[in-house]
This record gives structure tokens, C-alpha cells and sequence, in this order.
């Protein structure tokens, strides 16, 4: 499930186009929902087939930038609220990365820092869907968003896709004004270092404190989500091969403090050095069935500097060296 402030947006767009509305609505599911409620979520099924029925109706490939950029300022809910009350756009992308579950029940956003900037990434569980044009609607209301509250004349370094390329990329280039890929492992955004201390026209700290208090209600009122054990564990297993796992870096992506992170490990039963531990050890198992991998390049992958490192601690976690176990298991 998801905001219904997209859906809001999408809708007043498809109006000023003189579009069926009503007709979208019921062939989505909208047709009795309410969505001008303080709580709305809609499912993911019903949002991903408004968005078909819009780009359909439309002829419009690039929908989700053009409803972004229409966007009245008054549909906005607490999050977008929250965004542009903060002290600086790095502040502002850590709320959207903190509250990420009220943007998409399953989402998961982070923050990943690079020397010359950082990467708002996301993703999603295996098997869950969204279409191209909810993902381009996200990253262009985004822009859209801190160029209204930060820089008129903000963009990013670049900004990626999974999905196919459209038949013409004017209007990406136009909008995004850097270089737009698509077909990337990676969907997110590059913003500059230098623009993610930009201060924000409308900083406000009171203001972010009386809304976080508001979005942690929503946020705990939400079904229990994926273990905080999981999510960490996802992110060190994106670090390892960079040999930068630490906690401080994974509780900075996960928008804790690593006292935060430490207390919600401890309480899953587990601490952040037996987590690493867990995703090595799985991590190896699975390189060394592939036969194709040499053992140094399985020890790179896994962080470690040298392959008698890896050796010892493949020999403590299954009583093998990663030769015997490879023999084992592959005969």
C-alpha cells in the first residue's frame, strides 16, 4: 500500500487534461475511495492500474514527469511537509528514507554516500511490482520537490532506471537536465555533495519535530514490516565487496543512530558482528557452489584482504576449508 497523494496528483493532472476520470477511476478500483482522508493507502494493484489506465488514456510515455510538474502545492500530505521543513535537502532525503513505508508499504530507501555525493536509491522485495511510470512520478515529484524548496535550478548527477528506455528521451533530459539511463541495475538518484547541504527555504525544526511525531504514529500504525535484522543485513551484503562494512555506514543508510541500530539488533536476538558473520558465511556458501568463481575472487567479494582471512573463518563457521566444502558439494 502506498500514499493517496500521488493518486490525487495523477487524478487532478488527468482532469486538466479533459480525460474520462470517472471511467479511470472505476477501472482502477478508485471509484468509491475517499481519497482526500488524512490516512488514505491505497493497494499496490489499484495505484499501478490508475497509472496504466492514465498512460493509456494519455498517449503519454513520460506521464509520471508531466504530473509532477502539475502537481498543485496544496496536495501534499505530513511527509512532503516534514520534507520541506527541514534544515537541508540531506536532511530532507533522510526523512523520505526514514518514513519510506508510508511512501510504499515494501520500499526500501537509502541514502548511500560517494566522494562526490550520494545516491538516494530504492528497491523493492522479489515479486513486488510497481510500473515505470509510478517510479519516474517518485523521482520526478522528488525534484520537483526540493527544487521548490531548495534550488530552482537543482539537478542531479544522474539518474537511473530498470526499466526499458522510452521511444524518445526529450522530455527525461529536459526535466532531470543530467544524463537518464535506464535498463540499470541500480533505480536512484545522484545528488551532488555540494547541493545536499543546500539549505532549505522553509527550514522550520519545530515544524519537522511536531511532524515527525505525527509520521511515527502512521509509521507504527502500519503492519509489522520486514525484521530490522533483514533490512541490515541486506546492506551489509551490498558492502561487503566494498570492504567498507561498519556499522556506522549501515546505520546511516538505515537513517539510525548506531545506538538505535545496536538496541533493535539486540532485541532480534542478534548484534551487528554476528550479523555480518551470518551474511559472510551465506554469502560463501553460495560463491563456492559456483564453479566458476576462484577462491580469491570469492574472498574479495566477501571483504576480506587476504584469502588466508577468509580460509580461518570459513574453517570456524562449517569445520571445512572452502576447498573440502566445494568438493562436498559440487562432488
Amino acid at each position: 500500500m502506498g500514499r493517496a497523494v500521488g493518486m490525487q496528483a495523477l487524478l487532478r493532472y488527468l482532469e486538466s487534461r479533459g480525460m474520462d476520470v470517472a471511467s479511470i477511476r472505476k477501472g482502477a478500483g478508485l471509484d468509491e475511495v475517499d481519497l482526500e482522508g488524512p490516512e488514505v493507502r491505497l493497494p499496490g494493484v489499484v495505484t499501478r492500474e490508475a497509472w496504466r489506465l492514465a498512460a493509456e488514456a494519455t498517449a503519454d510515455e513520460a506521464i509520471g514527469i508531466h504530473v509532477a510538474e502539475a502537481r498543485p502545492r496544496d496536495v501534499a500530505d505530513a511527509l512532503d511537509y516534514a520534507f520541506r521543513a527541514s534544515a537541508t535537502l540531506r536532511d530532507a532525503l533522510g526523512q523520505l528514507v526514514r518514513y519510506a513505508r508510508l511512501v510504499h508499504d515494501r520500499v526500501t530507501l537509502r541514502l548511500v554516500t560517494e566522494s562526490d555525493g550520494a545516491w538516494l536509491t530504492g528497491t523493492l522485495p522479489p515479486g513486488d511490482v510497481v510500473n515505470r511510470y509510478q517510479v519516474e512520478s517518485f523521482a520526478a515529484d522528488l525534484l520537483r520537490l526540493a527544487r521548490d524548496t531548495c534550488d530552482p535550478g537543482l539537478a542531479p548527477r544522474e539518474v537511473s532506471f530498470a526499466h526499458p528506455p522510452p521511444a524518445s528521451l526529450d522530455e527525461y533530459t529536459r526535466f532531470f537536465a543530467c544524463p537518464v539511463r535506464f535498463e540499470q541495475a541500480v533505480i536512484g538518484m545522484l545528488i551532488a555533495a555540494a547541493d545536499l547541504d543546500r539549505p532549505m527555504h522553509g527550514a522550520d525544526p519545530a515544524l519537522v519535530a511536531l511532524l515527525g511525531r505525527q509520521l511515527d504514529r502512521l509509521l507504527e500504525a502500519l503492519p509489522a514490516a520486514e525484521s530490522v535484522s533483514a533490512r541490515a543485513a541486506l546492506v551489509v551484503k551490498d558492502d561487503l565487496a566494498s570492504a567498507s562494512v561498519s556499522v556506522e555506514r549501515v546505520a546511516r543508510q538505515m537513517a539510525m543512530s548506531v545506538r538505535t541500530l545496536a538496541r533493535r539488533l539486540e532485541a532480534e536476538g542478534t548484534s551487528f558482528r554476528r550479523l555480518v558473520d551470518v551474511v559472510r558465511k551465506e554469502a560463501a556458501i553460495s560463491h563456492l557452489r559456483n564453479r566458476r568463481m576462484e577462491l580469491t575472487e570469492i574472498a574479495f567479494l566477501l571483504g576480506y584482504s587476504e584469502s588466508s582471512a577468509f580460509h580461518r573463518s570459513f574453517r570456524r563457521w562449517t569445520g571445512l576449508t572452502p576447498v573440502e566444502f566445494r568438493r562436498q558439494a559440487l562432488g
